[in-house]
């Protein structure tokens, strides 16, 4: 156990420490130096004992200093304090969960327990209560474990800044006079953080403005002896006319009567000014929304977490309550005027302040730093929310398209507010060339009768075309990197841990949606074509196109890539792929199943027409050779088989005379078909049949040896030739299967022999061409007691349960099966 620093005062002693000997894991190249501030708060306090962990000796002991160890995000800590007996110890923080595994003993004089930031970042106070009153408090300071502290975390908070003020601006121009309320969930809490983080520069500023207000000139009537009248206008022009004013009349050198008062337009100083309005508007507004929300929360269940922000709320409110009282606020009252704009809001000292962090709470925005911030201090969300928005920038700009601000945003009535929630849906679409459409969704939720658990990833982005499905592309923004030397070993990159890279094979095989094709039911289909997770990878030498992480996109949908302000070419480069290309290539990319791939293929395959061919009588090994060598096969033309003309294959029968026992031995492709004479066939053998006969020539590809053999293992007489399609070519293991031709069969074959049914095939069928729109077995089935089965197309399976009977049709498989059952019983 590494302890990391200790305070000891007269009364209380602390110690913290790591709970186990391993540290976090820090990226190469990270120098940062941590950060502890003591604060005594007891009169008469003295320090026995402080010591830091990395700071010299002369230093440490220094109460002054703010050096001190470095403190990671998500790593387990150790504390232990005690005090002096008869004293009750206690450890309070603003945010309870982190102190919720502290346990007390020895009458509440010792503390210990685990302390463990999660992802928060930034800084972090603990106060010392002694007897309830405040011993001392130290502040440390939580660093990102995954990040560059120095450039990469500034990085982030800098661009999300930079990106939603530029989206705000954006959008106030192009909704000026038509915004619309658009309801969205209620984000008064992340409201109320940034009111705690700016509270203490508002009040700065207001008590600065109460101290030195900057005063109005108000005109006012007001009665002036004649005598001292200064500006003589056409009011006291036609007040001298009507006579009237007050008092009574006197008369001038020119004998003209005037009343001894007449009411004259006087300047006079006020605070009652437009800009002390719109502050105390501002203030109003404020505590308006900390009543609501006090309202909202004592709705729900109390808990430590949700106690300590009712007391927050009720001290925050008082806080607002206080500058509400201040003189240049408290007497500012009226309307404000439509489209008002200060210079002295936005310049003058104090009033530019007040005026920005009010604006700041009126957009909803913050970031530590600027005047737009935004309220994130857990560092997975706020890179999350940089992923987000960094990946709608990239594709505006691949696209060429703005992006459409008014999908991020809404105005409410209390200002601009930023449609991005965590666990809140939100999508934004861009138009690309042709009927395409590109839509970026933020927290998508895949759920509904297509899937049984649903899948939450944090960013898909959809490629919508009228003639193809929707094709989905998964982002995860993983906060959490795996630098370890095996890690690095095996994947040839920095990258997210394991279980990160499982979780994409979950969303690209586990999203299913249903699908609509013309005339079929809808049926569940996977829409995911790459799902990558993105990490925060900083800057390296190495190449990150060589990794298995990136090549494994291409080759099975899967991996992961960096992502960091300055590292976005990866990501900018997958995304333009996958924008420039179309439907087939994207397709080229997805991973099938293989056994829906082979049926695929058999399906097609049944559609092909083969020719078994025989060979000659008394030359079967010089035919056979010729044919290998030649790439030549004729048949005589039969006007009863049109399949002649459509045969895409031919095998060839080698005979008892080549070996034993018969069997299907060589095919080849059908490269092209010609009707030549017998005689224009130049063989190594005399022709046995009429010269002028016309014959049916195959011209061949290359002929290839069946392995293994299609072999006659029952002996049956295979004189001429036969046909078959490819799936029964490709499938058959003996001369009967050979027979049969069509997918619906094979599937027959294949649940009979599973059920352990004996049965023979009888290919008593005409033979015919195969109507690859609706094509039908040429074989009865021979099940035991006389039950027979044929695939019959369109009309199903036919059944006849005895010879001679009329068959019994079938459309529905299952059904046939569940008949079948009941005759093996």
């Amino acid at each position: 156990m590494e302890q990391l620093f200790e305070l000891a005062s007269d009364l209380v002693h602390l110690k913290f420490s790591l709970s186990s000997n391993k540290g976090p894991k820090k990226p190469p190249g990270q120098e940062i130096s941590g950060r502890l501030v003591i604060t005594a708060h007891r009169a008469g306090l003295t320090w026995q004992k402080i010591w830091r962990q990395g700071v010299p000796p002369k230093l440490a002991n220094c109460p002054q200093q703010y050096a001190g160890p470095c403190l990671f995000e998500e790593t387990n800590y150790k504390l232990y304090a005690r005090s002096q007996p008869g004293h009750k110890l206690d450890i309070v923080h603003r945010d309870p969960v982190i102190i919720r595994d502290l346990d007390y003993d020895d009458v509440h004089s010792t503390v210990y327990g685990y302390i463990n930031f999660g992802s928060q970042a930034g800084y972090s106070e603990f106060t010392i209560l002694l007897d309830d009153k405040p011993e001392f408090s130290f502040q440390v300071e939580v660093f990102p474990s995954k990040l560059d502290y120095a450039s990469d975390y500034e990085e982030i908070l800098a661009s999300v800044q930079d990106m939603m003020t530029g989206l705000a601006m954006e959008y106030l121009r192009s909704t000026y006079q038509m915004g619309t309320t658009t309801p969205s969930p209620s984000t008064n809490l992340e409201w109320f953080v940034l009111l705690r983080g700016i509270i203490d520069d508002l009040e700065r500023a207001l008590n600065f403005i109460a101290s030195k207000p900057v005063r109005g000139l108000q005109r006012e009537q007001m009665p002036v002896r004649v005598e001292k009248i200064k500006h003589i206008n056409g009011r006291v022009l036609a007040a001298v006319r009507k006579g009237s004013g007050r008092g009574g009349f006197v008369q001038t050198r020119s004998n003209i009567p005037l009343r001894q008062y007449i009411y004259e337009d006087r300047p006079r100083s006020t605070l009652n000014t437009m800009e002390h309005r719109w502050l105390s508007r501002q203030l109003q507004l404020i505590r308006q929304r900390l009543n609501r929300l006090r309202l909202e929360e004592r709705q729900w269940e109390i808990t430590p977490r949700r106690r300590t922000a009712l007391q927050e709320l009720e001290d925050m409110e008082k806080r607002v309550l206080r500058l509400q009282g201040l003189e240049p606020l408290a007497v500012a009252n009226g309307e404000i005027l439509a489209g008002f704009v200060s210079l002295q809001l936005l310049g003058s000292p104090g009033y530019r302040e007040a005026y920005t962090n009010c604006l700041a709470l009126a957009l909803g925005l913050r970031i530590e730093g600027g005047p737009l911030q935004l309220s994130v201090k857990d560092l997975n969300l706020l890179y999350e929310y940089w992923c987000y928005l960094s990946l709608l920038r990239i594709i505006g700009e691949e696209t060429g398209q703005q992006i459409p601000v008014k999908e991020l945003f809404a105005v409410k009535q209390m200002g601009l507010r930023v449609l991005l929630n965590r666990g809140r849906e939100q999508r934004v679409c861009f138009a690309s060339g042709g009927d395409r459409r590109i839509t970026a969704t933020y927290n998508p939720s895949f759920q509904g009768e297509a899937m049984l658990i649903p899948q939450r990833p944090d960013m898909v982005i959809t490629l919508e075309n009228e003639a193809w499905p929707a094709m989905h592309l998964v982002l995860d923004a993983k906060y959490r990197l795996d630098a370890s030397d095996e890690y690095i070993q095996r994947y040839n990159s920095q990258g997210p841990p394991e279980d990160a890279l499982n979780a994409m094979h979950r969303y690209r095989d586990a999203i299913l949606e249903f699908q609509n094709r013309s005339g079929e039911k809808p049926v569940q289909r996977r829409t995911v074509v790459q799902a990558a997770a993105v990490f925060p990878g900083g800057r390296t030498e190495d190449t990150f196109f060589n990794s298995k992480l990136w090549k494994a996109l291409k080759h099975i949908g899967v991996g992961a890539l960096p992502f960091l302000p300055g590292n976005t070419e990866y990501v900018r480069e997958w995304l333009r792929s996958s924008l420039k290309m179309g439907g087939f290539s994207i397709a080229q990319y997805t991973l099938p199943h293989s056994i829906y791939e082979r049926a695929r293929d058999w399906r097609l395959s049944a559609a092909e027409p083969v020719v078994l061919g025989t060979l000659s009588a008394g030359n079967q090994a010089q035919h056979l050779q010729w044919i290998i060598e030649e790439r030549l096969y004729y048949m005589p033309v039969l006007k009863t088989q049109l399949r002649q003309y459509a045969t895409k294959w031919v095998a060839i029968y080698s005979p008892l005379e080549i070996r034993r026992p018969g069997a299907v031995t060589h095919y080849a492709p059908v490269e092209s078909i010609d009707i030549v004479k017998r005689k224009e066939i130049l063989t190594p053998w005399s022709p046995k049949r009429d010269l002028e006969e016309l014959q049916v020539l195959f011209k061949l590809g290359e002929v290839i040896e069946k392995k293994p053999p299609v072999s006659n293992i029952s002996g049956y007489s295979f004189t001429q030739h036969r046909w078959t399609s490819r799936l029964g070519l490709e499938r058959a293991r003996n001369l009967e299967e050979l027979l049969l031709e069509t997918e619906p069969e094979w599937r027959l074959f294949e649940d009979l022999s599973a059920l352990g049914s004996k049965f023979t095939l009888d290919p008593s069928e005409p033979i015919r061409l195969l109507d690859k729109d609706n094509p039908y077995g040429r074989v009865w089935f021979r099940l035991e007691d006389g039950f027979s089965i044929r695939y019959a197309g369109a009309s199903g399976y036919a059944i006849k349960k005895a010879p001679g009977i009329k068959p019994q049709y079938f459309v529905n498989y299952n059904k046939l099966l569940t008949e079948i059952e009941k005759q093996l019983r």
